[in-house]
């Protein structure tokens, strides 16, 4: 085994992790070996299959074999893996629905009794089946009576305006008269398109405000109601009522239906779907500990070691907790019967929600020793011609306390842009390290030149930036550039070289990494097994809590036996949690110090000698995974704890009425949009939906209004405020809903025109007028896949429709007992794919609306005949598609008039929006460690959830990108990914540090204060500036500067403490102490310590990442000629702002 030097050797306690030996490069080639376990492969556990057999529990697994006992493909495995009883109950509901509308529509009687639009109640049970918990059902159907009976009442009014303007009226006009469009008058015509256009925009107002969810469905049968009734009503002489009221009594009935179905037909609640759900989040959590468990037992070295299903089962338990979160919005309005309220098992959410991002920050770890990872992503240097590269400069004899890492994915993609190729790290040996020097490849048009070249003889004008300050570049650079792009980042990639070359380099990393990772499975095996038969114990309560609920009919022996299982296994579990948490924080985490004993036992009296001895981050890196795993164990254990207290105080089960007062049940909170509600909606971008209001030191940072001066009277504060409310018209959402408006006022224009009013009404132009105003979007891609999908959708599924007609008749004109046998057949099917087909939900629906609609309108008009639209079948199928796909092409055709919006200008307006929340929640966490009075953690975490979950809801909305042709050019969507994740890890991160700073003590959060540089003016205002930049950038689209404050890492390392806590030349140690002991490295303060200095520096990594980032997106500006350029000939390094001011310390 080979050795470092025994004169000089590297000392942990003061922190010269640079300095190694010269002229023994020879000596550090093989490390030692490192006996480890026996490898276990990941996958080959028994107990790998337990997530897939607890998610099948009650869902007659032998029902499930007999049937689906086949691999399916790829695009229908979704059929497979929802072929379970539990979830075929509700589509047997739905179905059951679905199949008594019918009754009531061929039932003659009911038929007359809902009218001319009787077919809409077996629509509405395909928009709005009752698949949901017995509340949020009731809650729907509520809310689309209301918005329909709105909407009635509306039109009414326009309806009765407009009779006052007619200028003839008759009571006794015959049908055939009225529906020749004899009676069409210009003035009243004139009022019922105003009342539409009104109406249409608070409806469409709504839709965009609030998105999927129990609004969306009662808009839409709004504007439907609208449409309908205004258009007809102009062909009356008179004022005519029933158009809207036709359109209430159908959706009156289908509610009715609806809401017996919830609680007559496998009845399920919201404490049920909310147990369920919780399931959905702790199942992926324990399969993550025993995925832990596997991967830790192989070698780093390994090419079997890889953390990708640790951190997908993490991602699949953050996924689940938002329909978590949709049911917690109803616990306290829900009915229910069991020994649980919905207040009971709401207290477990926060847990919930904790232990997903300690799972998380377990994850880290394996970002931090990944040794494939790239670093930073660094852009070549341009060189000039006849200029030697730029060298190396010679490395400090120190280490950073954490190497720059992404804890996202395994590898990180280069963002340089189109004229830059790849490049490699060149292994070097430097004064006993390895450094690494980039061969830049900088030829646009000619083939990169051989790496081992250190010139590059190309032509000037292939490396010369456009200088002038101008966004329009001239017909010489485009023939010049042939569609390639100017390299950016060069300023920050030459400093991040430089910082390689002297910190970030060890040529014994990968043993110093295997050892540590063995060191730290050893110490955390027995509080990992811990944890995960603690989250088994949860999941298997959460799984049998509601189990024999109504034993209290055959006596309650068997019910409190169960009780007392269930108690023994989470005692059991608890017990074995605890003790395991207290031994590990007493002396099982200590294992990893193993490599560090030696360089702090007696015999060495601290000189620089002992045995090899790792740099201080290879310690950080397993303290950050020991603290985040000791949390989720302390988390985990108060969530057991409380479990058990709900299982010794609720013995007995009852009904569970709501919790809110009377008068709170119909206030609807819905209105305010829940932070944790992943919604596909279009909200505004400019805004974090959710985040809390936090304090402002001294009141400083506060927003001015630029053009005007404070009001200094009552006159001008009172039109300060009427110009905010105008300002608020300009809103997206308002001025979305004005241009959907205006659209159905021109597409109603043939209804109320005396000449095409009876050929529009005849041909049921209102279809083409709601598929028009309901696909016109906020944004241009969604308009162009809502014309893609609706097409598509109304064809196959007019097709089905006329299927299921045809199959029912025959060649007759309807069959009442044909058509209901069929349909008893078909429905139960229909419905499994309504509520399970994983495709886009606008294709789901219109195929299925349409196909319900061919079905009820080809019975209404072959057993109610009203005007002379009475086809069916195949016919009024295809009148149907060449009317939707009227209404969609004018639709899409409108999205380019202004005001148009883009979903590539919404991602860039939701990611400066982020980045201002974040260097917000930033400055609030210092302010929190600093002065913890002044800001509270709740709002802080609060904000941090509505960040990311903001982020998140922009992936959703970015998959219709693809809808807005461009002729400029492609959208660089990997350059937009790489910012999210950028900006996703930062808000982990900050979460991850704001619990380390709750858990210091005063004197400690001074010293990490102090360490990363928090409180230094010079240092946060590079900080706040960059994170300034980088917002500005993104809003406008303005090329950042070539020269920033970035890389901010160059000043956060400029103090190089090793392990130390304080440096020797501090003036102020906090009353702790400045030589280093091993009871230091054992004080769990300490470990904490070091897993918050590792936090902040991946925070401040990460705001270079992004800097960079963001100038691949938009680009640089203000090229100053010699800036970042050293001479080998004598030229002078050009050093950091805070170097340049400061004496060196050579710690």
């Amino acid at each position: 085994m080979s050795a470092l030097p025994r004169d000089k050797r590297y000392d942990p306690r003061i922190g010269d992790e640079g300095s190694t030996s010269s002229g023994h490069e020879d000596q550090l080639q093989t490390p030692p070996a490192v006996p480890l376990t026996p490898v276990k492969q990941e996958g080959h556990s028994p107990e790998s299959n337990h997530d897939k057999k607890s998610l099948d529990k009650g869902a007659s697994p032998r029902w499930r074999r007999a049937v689906l006992d086949f691999e399916l493909p790829t695009s229908l495995r979704w059929i497979q893996d929802n072929w379970t009883w539990a979830k075929w109950k509700p589509a047997i509901r739905c179905a059951v629905s679905a199949w008594a509308s019918l009754v009531l529509l061929v039932v003659n009687p009911s038929l007359r009794a809902m009218g001319q639009a009787s077919f809409l109640v077996l629509i509405a049970s395909m928009l709005s089946p009752p698949s949901d918990p017995f509340a949020a059902n009731t809650e729907r159907e509520i809310i689309i009576l209301v918005f329909v009976l709105m909407a009635w009442g509306w039109q009414c009014l326009g309806i009765k305006l407009a009779s006052l303007a007619r200028t003839h009226t008759d009571h006794n006009a015959s049908i055939n008269d009225i529906f020749s469009g004899k009676f069409v008058e210009a003035g009243p015509s004139v009022i019922l398109a105003v009342f539409l256009f009104l109406g249409s925009v608070f409806f469409l107002y709504v839709k965009a405000k609030q998105g999927p969810g129990p609004f969306l469905f009662a808009t839409v049968l709004g504007c439907i109601c609208l449409d309908i009734g205004l258009t007809s009503s102009a062909l009356f002489p008179y004022a005519y009522y029933k158009p809207g009221e036709q359109v209430v009594k159908p959706l009156a009935f289908h509610a009715a239906i609806a809401i017996a179905s919830s609680v007559l037909i496998f009845p399920t609640s919201v404490a049920a779907q909310y147990s369920a759900r919780l399931r959905g989040v702790v199942g992926p959590i324990s399969a993550g500990f025993r995925q832990h468990l596997a991967l830790l037992e192989i070698s780093t070295s390994s090419s079997d070691f890889s953390p990708k299903a640790v951190r997908a089962s993490a991602s699949k338990a953050e996924g689940a907790l938002a329909p978590l979160a949709a049911s917690a919005r109803l616990l306290k309005r829900d009915v229910s019967f069991g020994r649980f309220s919905g207040r009971d098992l709401d207290g477990l959410r926060e847990k919930i929600q904790r232990l997903v991002v300690r799972a998380h920050g377990m994850n880290v770890y394996f970002s931090l020793i990944d040794p494939t990872r790239e670093r930073f992503p660094v852009t070549p240097a341009p060189s000039r011609p006849g200029t030697p590269v730029i060298a190396s400069p010679t490395p400090n004899p120190s280490r950073p306390p954490s190497p720059p890492r992404a804890d996202g994915d395994d590898t990180v993609p280069s963002p340089t842009v189109a004229l830059s190729d790849a490049h490699s790290l060149q292994p070097e040996q430097n004064r006993g390290r390895q450094t690494r020097r980039r061969h830049p490849h900088f030829s646009i048009e000619s083939p990169a030149p051989s790496i081992k070249s250190h010139t590059h003889a190309v032509p000037l004008w292939q490396h010369r930036h456009n200088h002038r300050h101008s966004h329009v570049p001239s017909l010489a650079s485009i023939h010049h550039t042939h569609f390639h792009e100017h390299v950016v980042g060069v300023f920050e990639s030459q400093r991040y070289l430089d910082l390689e070359s002297q910190h970030f380099s060890h040529p014994m990393s990968a043993h110093y990494t295997e050892r540590s990772t063995a060191l730290l499975r050893e110490s955390c095996e027995p509080l990992l097994r811990a944890c995960s038969g603690g989250l088994g114990a949860f999941d298997d309560w959460l799984g049998s809590s509601r189990k024999k609920r109504w034993l209290f009919f055959r006596g309650g022996e068997a019910r409190a036996r169960a009780q007392r299982d269930r108690l023994d296994a989470l005692y059991k579990a608890n017990d074995e949690l605890t003790r395991a948490l207290g031994l590990f924080r007493q002396s099982q985490r200590h294992l990893v110090l193993g490599p560090y004993r030696e360089a702090f036992s007696d015999k060495h009296e601290g000189l620089l000698t002992g045995g090899e001895i790792p740099p201080h981050r290879f310690l950080f890196h397993a303290y950050t995974y020991q603290y985040h795993l000791m949390e989720f164990a302390a988390v985990l254990t108060s969530t057991l704890e409380y479990v058990t207290s709900l299982e010794k105080e609720r013995l007995t089960t009852r009904l569970w009425l709501p919790a809110l007062p009377l008068y709170d049940i119909f206030r609807w909170s819905i209105w305010d949009r829940s932070p944790d509600l992943e919604q596909e909606d279009d909200e505004n971008p400019d805004i974090v939906q959710g985040k809390e209001g936090l304090c402002v030191d001294l009141g400083l940072a506060q927003r001015r209004d630029p053009d005007a001066l404070p009001p200094r009277n009552a006159f001008e504060a009172l039109m300060n405020i009427f110009y905010h409310m105008l300002q608020g018209l300009t809103g997206g959402d308002v001025l979305f809903a004005i241009k959907a408006g205006v659209l159905t006022a021109l597409l109603s224009i043939p209804s109320f025109i005396q000449s095409s009013a009876s050929f529009a009404y005849g041909e049921r132009f209102s279809w083409a007028i709601f598929m028009g105003q309901l696909t016109l979007a906020r944004f241009r891609g969604d308009t162009t896949f809502g014309l893609v999908a609706r097409i598509i959708s109304t064809f196959f599924g007019g097709l089905t429709g006329a299927a299921i007609w045809y199959i029912s008749t025959g060649s007759g004109t309807g069959n009442p007992y044909g058509l209901a046998a069929t349909c008893a057949v078909a429905f139960p099917f229909f419905f499994y794919a309504r509520l399970y087909w994983p495709g886009p939900p606008m294709t789901n629906i219109i195929f299925f609306a349409t196909t319900a609609l061919v079905i009820g309108f080809s019975w209404q008009n072959t057993h109610f005949h009203f005007g002379k639209f009475l086809y069916y079948g195949i016919d009024l199928a295809w009148r149907r598609f060449v009317l939707v796909s009227a209404g969609v092409t004018a639709a899409f055709i409108f999205s380019f008039l202004p005001p148009s919006t883009t979903l590539r200008r919404y991602q860039r307006h939701t990611f400066a929006t982020a980045v201002t929340e974040i260097g917000s929640v930033y400055c609030s966490i210092v302010s929190y460690a600093s002065a913890p009075d002044t800001e509270d953690p709740q709002h802080v975490i609060q904000s941090l959830i509505a960040i990311r979950l903001k982020l998140r809801r922009s992936i959703v909305l970015r998959t219709n990108i693809i809808y807005e042709f461009s002729l400029r050019g492609r959208w660089p969507a990997e350059r937009y990914q790489k910012i999210l994740d950028i900006q996703l890890e930062i808000a982990y991160l900050l979460s991850h540090l704001m619990s380390v700073i709750q858990h210091l003590e005063p004197a400690w959060t001074r010293a990490f204060l102090r360490r990363t540089r928090f409180l230094e003016p010079d240092f946060q205002g590079d900080v706040l500036a960059v994170i300034s930049l980088i917002s500005t950038a993104l809003r406008t689209g303005v090329p950042l500067p070539q020269v920033t404050p970035c890389p901010l890492l160059d000043r956060f390392v400029l103090y190089h403490h090793g392990l130390n806590v304080i440096r020797h030349e501090e003036d102020d140690d906090y009353g702790l102490p400045r030589t280093m002991s091993i009871d230091i490295l054992e004080n769990e303060q300490y470990l904490c310590f070091c897993v918050g200095v590792s936090t902040a520096f991946g925070i401040v990594t990460r705001l270079d990442r992004l800097m960079l980032a963001t100038k691949e997106l938009v680009g640089e500006q203000y090229h100053i000629h010699g800036v970042g350029y050293i001479s080998k000939m004598g030229g002078v390094e050009l050093g950091s702002r805070i170097n340049s001011l400061r004496p060196p310390h050579d710690v």
